[in-house]
Parts: structure tokens; C-alpha cells; sequence
């Protein structure tokens, strides 16, 4: 696809269109469910910048997890795809991408103490805007089951949201392990 023109006054009225050209208003169901992927895959860009501006001076710089959070990133776009095509045969999301996080939680979990109380989103840049690239990552989820009920049969798409945030957390906690960053513990 091809985009060459960028404002086309077409949504002026409150309506736009889906991949494959319905005119769906914008506050319909798909639409708040593409909104909450597009803005997860924004803030996924913001936490790639936030790394590599905190990896030149803490002399961590893994391209590891900057390919990781890229090809997440990808992932999105590729479930956006997805949802827009409103097509539940038109799986986009790739089989091995939900395995990689299953398997990736596991490995970074490995190195972790086990938790005894909530964390609190903190420590730097980077890590806070995993936390809320989380949160961001749960809205999605309930979007996409929101939709998922009415109109998606796709589930995949529910277990790589639920496994993502679960992935972000623990990237978080990780990382701030593995700079010496203290996690804030919420205090009863």
C-alpha cells in the first residue's frame, strides 16, 4: 500500500475507512481497537529512543532488546492489519511470535527474585515507559476483546496482547536489575 496523500478530508464527517473499504464511524469498537494497538506501537517507539539514549551512558547497549521491541512493533502493525482487514482468515500475526514471548518472559524471569509485592512503575526512562507501554498493552487487550466478542474470531491476538504485557513487565524489571535501579514497592 501506498499512501500519497496523507489529509484527504475524507474523516471530516466522523467516519473512516477499513482496509478492505467499509466506512466505519470512529468510535466504533474496531476502530478504538486499532487506535489502542497504534498508540502501544507509538510508545514502543518512545521506549526504543528512551534505551538508546539511556545505553550511551550506561554502556549497556544490548540491540538485542531494541530488534526485540522492533519486531514487536511489527507484530502490531501486522495485528492492526488484522483487525482492519475485519477478516479472521487473513492471520498476520506470525505463529512463532507469541512462542518467542512465552519463551523470552521465561529466560529474563530466570535471573529475577520472585515478587512479594506490587511493583510501582519506575526507575528510568526506559523502564517507566515499559510500565506504561503495559498498561497501554492491557487496554488493548480489553479492546480487542471487546471486539473479539461481537466480531473477531482470532483469538491469537487476545494471547499475544495478555503474553506482550506480561513481557513488558518483566523486560522492566530486568533491565532495571541489570542496572543496579532500585524497583519502587508499593507500601500498604
Amino acid at each position: 500500500m501506498r499512501l500519497t496523500k496523507i489529509t484527504t478530508r475524507n474523516g471530516d464527517q466522523g467516519k473512516t475507512k477499513l482496509a478492505q473499504g467499509d466506512s466505519v464511524y470512529k468510535n466504533e469498537l474496531i476502530i478504538n481497537a486499532i487506535g489502542d494497538i497504534d498508540e502501544l506501537n507509538s510508545v514502543l517507539g518512545v521506549c526504543i529512543s528512551c534505551y538508546k539514549k539511556e545505553a550511551l551512558w550506561r554502556f549497556c547497549n544490548d540491540k538485542n532488546i531494541i530488534n526485540e521491541i522492533k519486531n514487536i512493533q511489527n507484530d502490531l502493525f501486522n495485528i492492526g492489519g488484522e483487525i482492519s482487514l475485519n477478516d479472521s482468515s487473513k492471520n498476520l500475526l506470525k505463529d512463532d511470535s507469541l512462542s518467542f514471548l512465552d519463551n523470552r518472559i521465561k529466560e529474563l524471569n530466570a535471573s529475577l527474585e520472585p515478587l512479594e509485592e506490587f511493583i510501582l512503575p519506575g526507575g528510568n526512562s526506559f523502564s517507566s515507559n515499559l510500565h506504561l507501554a503495559r498498561a497501554i498493552a492491557r487496554r488493548s487487550e480489553r479492546s480487542i476483546v471487546d471486539l473479539y466478542i461481537k466480531d473477531l474470531e482470532n483469538n491469537n491476538i487476545v494471547k499475544y496482547l495478555n503474553r506482550l504485557s506480561d513481557y513488558l513487565f518483566v523486560l522492566s524489571r530486568f533491565y532495571n536489575k541489570s542496572n543496579n535501579i532500585d524497583e519502587n514497592m508499593w507500601k500498604k
